[in-house]
């Protein structure tokens, strides 16, 4: 099952995968799958989102995607809602890389 797939099932069924569906486990969940992966799926994830932002890359994932998620919505984010806008972030990124024939890079094995 390829990453984006995996995905959406996770997001669609989350306690077939032992998941609460909370944020934390769907992170803890998808950083499980990337360390486990060959190719890693996230390699670029970070810095994508960090130049998504405007910011350096010194921040992890997870929390810069709590980030776009606040400087998207006014109120206190749920933590569904920043779910919501991590699946949408990384299918965004899924088809970024697909676009333009990512190649993971020399060192990310």
């Amino acid at each position: 099952m390829d990453f984006p797939t995996l995905l959406r099932d996770v997001q669609r069924r989350p306690g077939a995968y032992g998941l609460d569906g909370s944020y934390r486990e769907f992170v803890a969940f998808i950083n499980g799958c990337n360390a486990i992966a060959d190719r890693s799926p996230l390699d670029g994830f970070r810095e994508w989102l960090a130049e998504r932002l405007g910011l350096g890359a010194n921040l992890v994932w997870w929390e810069l995607v709590r980030r776009i998620h606040g400087s998207e919505h006014e109120a206190s984010p749920a933590d569904e809602d920043v779910a919501r806008t991590m699946f949408a972030l990384l299918y965004e990124f899924a088809a970024h890389r697909e676009g333009r024939g990512h190649r993971p890079r020399p060192d990310a094995s």
